[in-house]
């Protein structure tokens, strides 16, 4: 058994040895020799796509025969558009036949094909005759691409996926998006890579996803080398058309490195020198421990503040009106608002909140949409319950505008403007404390929250330890929160894209609620999670997620991005001693890179009560 194994292994190298000869000119993959089974992957999938045409030869209620066949690159499940031809179209002047009049008729699917015949199934509705005619259409096939992981090196996988994309885009044949929803409904299933590649789940998610072309490419290790299994399907084809398998080439394995992470800007973004802050995050480079380095390959850090209290929530924004970055922390008793000037920060005021509850979270936002900031509070005591607040600047001075508001505040920068404008709550639950999946868009009307409309939100939706993002893409607004079990979800318009596989977040801060209705009290505890900080790191205008991961390790970071392979997080240590309660983020319209914060907290007690914090602030690169 092993020799044979082995024997089947050394035939896949030799093939892919064989596959690996350079590729020739008049290739549609565009892909170098080096690559060479890729673009001999590409090629077999645009011949699955040929540009045929042909007249229609008999009609026989809703199956017609075609003039095509196996020699002419026809294959079951290709689709077809319907015409008929009409009068020709002369030059006034030299009499010339410049074409026909076509008047659309419909679409066709091939079923059985012959080697010089096909029997089509027309769409409902459509009627044709013979003497009709058919082409395949030129536009572009939509293909979703589904990289599928086990054991192989990120680097490895980012670098084959992006050649496979090049080539795919080189070919002009194929419209490619990711299947990173198809990734988290496997998930969810329980379906592994390799059941998923034997046929398991593939219908189900081709109509769910109308995925109906779907190549997975599954990487893993043989004979401790990276290796790929392909699988093409295309509806409603049930076995795969394409079936391959082969050793990365080593020419995509020595690939370096690319620096633009997201991949959602032009080819050559605008990038700080020497490195994005994003690559510099993801090389380790943050200077761990001074604080004060001068080293242009590392992160400068400056501890810019220092509190003999523990700081359990913080946001920063850049005020709209006079576009100074300002930061608001709590301890849980007092809010204090600072104004950020360059490397220092300066207190602007401070307002005790403690009379209903302890401070658990906050955020600044223009909710009247008139250039100033107004933070939100969500509060809790285990007697007096949730009680969140809003505050507001009149005067010179904090006011309460909205005050013992019984549900979770939760702002949103919905357009990615930079700020957050709109305001979502969510009910507080006397039993389950959050009411998962539900939320209202409210407006502040004569001191009273007013409900807008319902909110589509994720079954699993939390507000705390959530936030709002285009890392799915340019044109598209995706929200992030670390659910129950520790772990990152993206959801766009209530659709799971993806999930975190490691634990992140980790909060300070543990809220106790007292059950009615049982003798003697019973109480559940529920951990606030810290907000993941979404930023552009890179400059290519597609933000990135960066999220505490205190759950694994105190002072360890996660920073999540979408690459050529999907959504991707990577560990990162930040050196800081201390649990990292909060993160924060600015960019003034002068700067070339954004300027993250950190609090960084430790506790003196077992309580976690009490305690000091460092802030601590990226020096951006001129």
């Amino acid at each position: 058994m092993k020799a044979t194994r082995a024997l089947r292994l050394t035939m896949i190298a030799l093939i892919g040895l064989l596959l690996a000869t350079p590729a020739s000119p008049e290739s549609p993959s565009g892909l170098s020799s080096g690559q060479g089974p890729l673009a001999a992957l590409v090629d077999q999938l645009v011949g699955l796509f040929p540009k045929l045409q042909g007249e229609v030869i008999e009609v026989r209620g809703s199956t017609v025969t075609l003039d095509v066949g196996v020699r002419d690159g026809a294959r079951a499940g290709l689709e077809v558009n319907l015409f008929r031809a009409g009068r020709e179209i002369r030059h006034p002047r030299t009499d010339q036949v410049l074409g026909r009049v076509e008047e659309p008729l419909g679409k066709a699917r091939l079923g059985p094909v012959g080697e010089i015949l096909s029997v089509g199934n027309l769409a409902p509705g459509v009627a044709v005759k013979p003497g009709d005619r058919f082409r395949v259409s030129s536009e572009k096939v939509h293909l979703v691409l589904l990289p599928l992981l086990a054991g192989v090196r990120e680097g490895v996988v980012e670098a084959a996926t992006q050649q496979l994309l090049e080539g795919l885009a080189a070919s002009g044949r194929f419209r490619v998006s990711m299947g990173d929803t198809i990734n988290a409904f496997l998930a969810e299933r329980g379906i592994k890579a390799e059941d998923f590649l034997g046929g398991k789940g593939v219908n189900e998610a081709s109509i769910r996803f109308k995925a109906e072309n779907m190549l997975a490419v599954y990487f893993k290790r043989v004979q401790n080398r990276p290796f790929i299994e392909v699988r093409f399907f295309s509806s409603p084809e049930v076995a795969p058309l394409i079936t391959t398998e082969f050793f990365v080439p080593r020419a995509v394995r020595v690939a370096p490195p690319t620096t633009r992470f997201s991949h959602g800007g032009p080819a050559d973004p605008p990038a700080a020198k020497p490195r994005s802050l994003l690559a510099r995050l993801l090389g380790s480079d943050l200077d761990v421990g001074s604080y004060s380095s001068s080293s242009e390959s590392a992160i400068p850090l400056r501890q810019v503040a220092r509190f003999d209290f523990p700081v359990l929530a913080m946001d920063i924004a850049v005020e709209p009106r006079s576009k100074i970055p300002r930061m608001v922390v709590s301890d849980g008793d007092q809010v204090y608002m600072y104004r950020i000037e360059g490397e220092r920060i300066e207190p602007e005021w401070t307002k005790s909140v403690r009379s209903l509850g302890r401070v658990f979270s906050l955020q600044l936002a223009d909710l009247y949409g008139d250039g100033n900031l107004q933070v939100l509070g969500n509060r809790y005591d285990p007697r007096a319950e949730l009680n969140s607040f809003i505050l507001a600047i009149r005067d010179g001075r904090p006011t309460v505008v909205v005050d013992n508001i019984r549900e979770f505040l939760f702002a949103v920068d919905l357009t990615g403007q930079g700020v957050k404008q709109t305001l979502w709550v969510q009910r507080y639950s006397p039993s389950t404390f959050f009411t998962p999946g539900q939320a209202d868009q409210v407006v502040i009307r004569d001191g009273k929250l007013v409900v807008a409309r319902a909110i589509q939100a994720a079954p699993t939706f939390r507000p705390m330890g959530a936030a709002f993002s285009n890392v799915a893409g340019r044109d598209t607004r995706a929200i992030a929160f670390i659910d129950e079990h520790n772990r990152l979800r993206i959801v766009k318009e209530g659709e799971e894209l993806w999930r975190s596989a490691t634990p992140v977040g980790g909060g300070p801060l543990i809220v106790e609620q007292i059950l009615e209705g049982f003798q003697g009290g019973r109480s559940k505890f529920y951990k606030i999670e810290p907000t993941p900080l979404a930023v552009d790191l890179d400059g290519d205008g597609i933000e990135e997620l960066v999220v505490p991961q205190n759950v694994v390790r105190e002072g360890l970071l996660a920073v999540v991005f979408k690459g050529p392979a999907g959504f991707r997080l990577q560990s990162v240590n930040s050196g800081f001693e201390g649990i990292i309660s909060a993160l924060g983020a600015y960019k003034t319209d002068d700067a070339v890179q954004p300027t993250m914060i950190a609090a960084v907290v430790r506790f003196s007690n077992f309580l976690k009560v009490s305690g000091e914090t460092q802030v601590i602030m990226t020096i951006p690169q001129e």
